[in-house]
């Protein structure tokens, strides 16, 4: 099987998501040597990640919550034709109709909203809101499995979204 992982999150200076994704792709390879595995990583770390035969770094160099990701990033997805892609986070590009799993860590910018939520002016706000809600709506609808790291976080989806919740996989960090 061919597996993307969108790792340019990867290491700790990401906190919770890159230290996760760190995590996921160094465990991957200690454990599995049959899959064939792309790897797409920020442009500093293409150097510096060790990685055994069956993973193929990619650069990708699009920064995170912008139209470059949501427009470019599927294209190079897609160029790499993978039977199945791994998002360590909700933001799955609104333009990719290929088959992927998705990590949602936590609801936490559901429930804080508003002007006490940003600095932002509101007009930028607002928008910015839209694009976070569509990216959620796109991760959780059109994922075939939701991995979250608690009983709680599951549950919101479920509340929230109203889905199945054996779409749902509780995997604790």
């Amino acid at each position: 099987m061919k597996i993307l992982i969108d790792a340019r999150f990867y290491g700790p200076e990401h906190t919770g998501p890159g230290r996760y994704t760190m995590n996921l792709v160094e465990n991957l390879a200690k454990i599995d040597s049959v899959n064939q595995y792309i790897i797409l990583l920020r442009k500093e770390k293409i150097s510096k990640v060790e990685l055994p035969k069956n993973f193929k770094k990619v650069e990708a160099e699009f920064r995170h919550y912008t139209f470059s990701e949501q427009i470019k990033l599927p294209f190079l997805i897609s160029k790499y034709k993978p039977d199945l892609v791994h998002f360590p986070f909700f933001n799955v590009p609104i333009f990719y109709f290929g088959k992927f799993i998705v990590t949602v860590h936590d609801l936490i910018m559901h429930k804080f909203k508003g002007k006490d939520a940003t600095t932002r002016a509101f007009p930028i706000y607002f928008m910015w809101r839209l694009g976070y809600h569509l990216a959620f709506a796109k991760a959780v609808y059109g994922s075939s499995k939701i991995i979250v790291p608690s009983q709680t976080v599951k549950d919101e989806i479920m509340d929230y979204y109203h889905i199945n919740g054996d779409k749902i996989s509780v995997t604790y960090e």
